[in-house]
């Protein structure tokens, strides 16, 4: 298992949350990242800032992206038992915009496992309006 990561800008954690472990190299340029147990689901949350916005001062739509892809791959992690996964598609809806200051909220489920897949979905929030819907497939590193 790798070091975490520190990420290179340094917010603190909202009450009740913590900071998220960072292992993807690329992801600690984003983050930080938070996380907190609610009702024993894992909730996942960032601050958008300015690093993460389009020319319109909207959070870009990439970086959701990004963001999705590291929520929903801890998911599929835990799902497989921590056994590493890798990206096979995610496919996103974008419903609302988020700004700079925003706290945007992730929440995922594991919506079926096998062997070899893990399928999860992720509703994200800022201010309690949706901004995107997620889906996604993950494979178990060394399962066919």
């Amino acid at each position: 298992m790798r070091t975490p990561l520190p990420s290179p800008v340094t917010v603190a954690a909202p009450q009740g949350w913590r900071p998220s472990s960072l292992h993807d190299p690329f992801e600690a340029h984003v983050g930080p990242m938070f996380e907190r147990e609610e009702n024993g689901a894992r909730i996942f949350g960032f601050f958008a800032d300015e690093r993460h916005l389009d020319e319109n001062g909207a959070v870009h739509e990439g970086m959701l992206m990004t963001f999705a892809d590291a929520f929903l791959g801890s998911a599929a992690h835990r799902g497989a038992g921590g056994r590493s996964c890798v990206t096979l598609s995610l496919q996103a809806s974008f419903l609302a915009e988020a700004r700079a200051g925003d706290f945007i909220e992730c929440r995922t489920r594991i919506d079926k496992t096998t062997r070899a897949i893990i399928f999860v979905s992720a509703n994200f929030s800022a201010g309690g309006e949706d901004v995107m819907t997620a889906t996604s497939l993950w494979k178990v590193l060394g399962e066919r």
